[in-house]
C-alpha cells in the first residue's frame, strides 16, 4: 500500500467512513474534523511514518489533499 492510500485509510478511520467515500477534494469541516480528529491524525502519522506534524498546520488544512501534502 502506498503512502497516500495509508493516509486515506487513517482519515477514513478517524471520520468513521469508508475509504471509497473519500476524495482528495473532500473538504474537512468543523463538524467532522474537530480537535480530537486533529490529535488522532497527528498521532497516527507519527506512529505510521515517524513524522511529526504541527497541530497548527493540521488545523489550517481545508481538504484531504492538503492533509496528504503535509505528510508527503
Amino acid at each position: 500500500m502506498n503512502k497516500e492510500n495509508q493516509i486515506l485509510e487513517i482519515i477514513a478511520e478517524i471520520l468513521e467512513i469508508e475509504v471509497s467515500e473519500i476524495t482528495l477534494g473532500n473538504e474537512l469541516d468543523e463538524d467532522s474534523w474537530d480537535s480530537l480528529a486533529v490529535v488522532t491524525f497527528i498521532s497516527e502519522i507519527d506512529s505510521n511514518f515517524d513524522q511529526v506534524i504541527s497541530p497548527t498546520a493540521v488545523n489550517e488544512v481545508k481538504t484531504v489533499a492538503d492533509l496528504i501534502a503535509l505528510v508527503e
